[in-house]
């Protein structure tokens, strides 16, 4: 799945997780699918994050580090 899908299943999925009443082994289920996809997208930021680069102060590009964060 690409990033956006695996948002908007990870969406729906919490949306069943806080209000439907679920059997625990259903509850579960979607609990564990729903970490799988929380990590999926954690990788696929984190790799994007590396992929960007910044312009500099001094006009010059390099690589995105945490100092670079908002």
């Amino acid at each position: 799945m690409a990033f956006t899908e695996d948002m908007n299943e990870l969406e729906r999925t919490v949306q069943r997780l806080e209000k439907e009443e679920l059997p625990l082994e259903e509850a579960l289920k979607l609990y564990e699918d729903g970490l799988g996809l929380v990590r999926r997208c954690s990788a696929f930021l984190r790799d994007a994050e590396q992929r960007i680069e910044v312009l500099d102060e001094d006009g010059t590009w390099k690589p995105w580090t945490e100092e670079d964060r908002p």
